[in-house]
């Protein structure tokens, strides 16, 4: 039992880094979407300055095509963190099936130590109730 136990714990630790891992991605999908509202807000504001400037109005198209580099590189980046999402996901799926493999195992186990604990418990006290009838008889 001493291993399934070691083989649970292994697996355990196994989980919790994948979960951590998977959380520090989302946070970091979390991340690049807080950028991408940023930068929204920033090119509307950079967009209403300049509709009501007419000298800051001709570089408004230069920062326009930077924030569309921008955008398109955020984009790019959730979508990578996405497939490192969906793949740790899966990873996690894999750890949390050997974990409760290795749970079941045990749980097995232990139920079949229990039955023949009883067993043994129920054979010695079978074995007096024969000896105690034994000797009421021979008293008769």
């Amino acid at each position: 039992m001493k291993g399934l136990d070691s083989l649970i714990r292994v697996h355990k630790w196994k989980l919790d880094e994948k979960r951590r891992e998977l959380a520090d991605f989302e946070n970091l999908r979390a991340g690049f979407f807080k950028q991408l509202r940023a930068l929204e807000d920033e090119q509307q504001r950079e967009q209403d300055v300049a509709g009501n400037n007419f000298e800051v109005g001709f570089s408004f198209a230069n920062y326009a095509a930077a924030a569309k580099r921008q955008r398109e590189n955020i984009q790019a980046s959730i979508e990578d963190v996405d497939a490192k999402i969906a793949e740790l996901n899966v990873e996690v799926t894999v750890c949390y099936q050997d974990l409760k493999k290795y749970q079941v195992a045990l749980d097995a186990r232990k139920v079949k130590e229990k039955y023949e604990r009883d067993r043994i418990e129920q054979m010695g006290l079978d074995e007096l109730a024969i000896e105690l009838h034994r000797r009421k008889d021979r008293m008769r």
